[in-house]
């Protein structure tokens, strides 16, 4: 009876874990950063064995809407070239209300900050989104 239901479950489990949505998850300034554009994608880790150092502060996180951002906080539209710009990558909790992916000026917290989503596993990795069409 046992081996029965591990045989029901092991299926549900492989096809849960193939629709799965991963966004990279960091957050740094400047050019030193590991989060800033050129963005490079941090190398596989096996498990048991230590995290290279460079790769400690840019995590691959499941992200159960699907839809990852990258915003870009340099102080306004002329200063996205500052050596002072934040990167940040992160999973959104909830899709965009009308489930379009695309690149503008927002306002977060008073300031005005350059926001992309996207929808896909892992799509905030690169410097020019997919979505990079700015409205």
């Amino acid at each position: 009876m046992l081996r029965l239901v591990v045989l029901l479950i092991s299926p549900l489990l492989l096809f849960g874990q193939g629709s799965l949505r991963r966004c990279y998850v960091c957050r740094s300034r400047g050019e030193d950063g590991d989060c800033k554009d050129k963005f490079i994608e941090p190398p596989e880790t096996i498990p048991g064995l230590p995290v290279p150092a460079h790769s400690v502060s840019v995590d691959k996180q499941p992200c159960s809407s699907g839809w990852c951002s990258k915003i870009l906080d340099g102080g306004g539209k002329n200063q996205l070239d500052d050596l002072e710009v934040a990167t940040e990558r992160a999973c959104m909790q909830r899709a965009p209300s009308d489930d379009k992916q695309r690149c503008a000026y927002v306002k977060m917290s008073n300031k005005e900050v350059f926001m992309c989503f996207c929808k896909g596993d892992l799509c905030n990795g690169s410097t020019r989104l997919l979505c990079d069409t700015r409205v």
